[in-house]
């Protein structure tokens, strides 16, 4: 039987128990002791949380267009409060994530139309009698997508 001459690489800390991690993480932080440092995980988990941050509020932007595109081109009257009422709950949830990062309005007109491609695949088969537009007709700012009410 031979042995592997490649090295495997033990478990680390990070590995086996993320929230100890963490808290060793902090305290290396609060006490300067930068040299213990799992720099190349801190560098993965703030990566991550930046991503997050940007998945959460294209997610819930794209949640806000959906709604609204029912709202405005399925004719449903019965649904029309309780889609209103979603796109009332979305918008507040969405200035949440501005006020945590304003940063994420840069990310804003990148992704509208994208976006707007995503919901028009997902709401064209569901409702197949509505003609959605094959681009976003409204105003393109994002004030304004957290503040009109399109329909009326």
């Amino acid at each position: 039987m031979t042995q592997s001459l490649i090295p495997t690489k033990l478990p680390t800390l990070y590995d086996c128990d993320f929230l100890l991690w963490t808290e060793e993480t902090i305290a290396h932080l609060q006490t300067g002791d930068f040299k213990q440092l799992d720099i190349a995980n801190l560098i993965e988990e703030i990566d991550s949380l930046g991503k997050a941050q940007k998945n959460a509020f294209k997610g819930q932007i794209r949640a806000l267009i959906e709604h609204i595109m029912k709202r405005c081109y399925v004719n449903m009257p019965l649904e029309y409060h309780g889609w209103e009422r979603t796109i009332r709950n979305i918008r507040p949830e969405i200035e949440d994530l501005m006020e945590t990062s304003p940063s994420l309005q840069n990310d804003y007109q990148k992704i509208l139309d994208p976006v707007y491609q995503q919901c028009l695949k997902k709401l064209r088969p569901e409702y197949k009698s509505t003609k959605f537009p094959d681009t976003w007709e409204f105003p393109r700012s994002l004030d304004d997508l957290l503040n009109l009410d399109f329909w009326a």
